[in-house]
C-alpha cells in the first residue's frame, strides 16, 4: 500500500507543471530535497495560499490590515512547508534514499 501511495505522489512530482515556475529547484530523482529547497518552493507556493487565505478573510469580515496579510502570508508558507513535507517529500526522499542504495 505505502508503495502504491509514493508510485502516485512521485508520479506527480515527477511532472513539469508541478514545479513551474521553479522547475529549476527540482533535484535529481536521487538527491533529496532538502528544508533549504522547500522554504523556497514554500515562498512561492506557499504565498498564493496565504493570499488565498487573505481572500477568503476579507470576504467574510470585510477587513483587511497589515496585521491579517502578515498572518496570511505567514499562514501558509507555514501549512504549504509543513504539508508538503510530510507527503511529497517524505516519498520523494524515500525513493532518493532507495535509488541511491540505502
Amino acid at each position: 500500500m505505502i508503495d502504491q501511495i509514493e508510485n502516485f505522489m512521485n508520479g506527480l512530482t515527477d511532472m513539469d507543471w508541478g514545479w513551474w515556475p521553479v522547475l529549476s529547484l527540482r533535484p535529481a530523482k536521487d538527491k533529496d530535497i532538502d528544508n533549504v529547497v522547500l522554504l523556497k518552493l514554500s515562498l512561492i507556493f506557499g504565498s498564493s495560499i496565504g493570499i488565498f487565505f487573505l481572500l477568503i478573510v476579507f470576504l467574510t469580515t470585510g477587513v483587511m490590515t497589515w496585521g491579517i496579510f502578515l498572518f496570511c502570508i505567514l499562514l501558509g508558507w507555514l501549512l504549504f512547508f509543513v504539508v508538503y513535507k510530510v507527503t511529497f517529500v517524505y516519498f520523494w526522499n524515500r525513493r532518493a534514499r532507495r535509488i541511491r542504495g540505502e
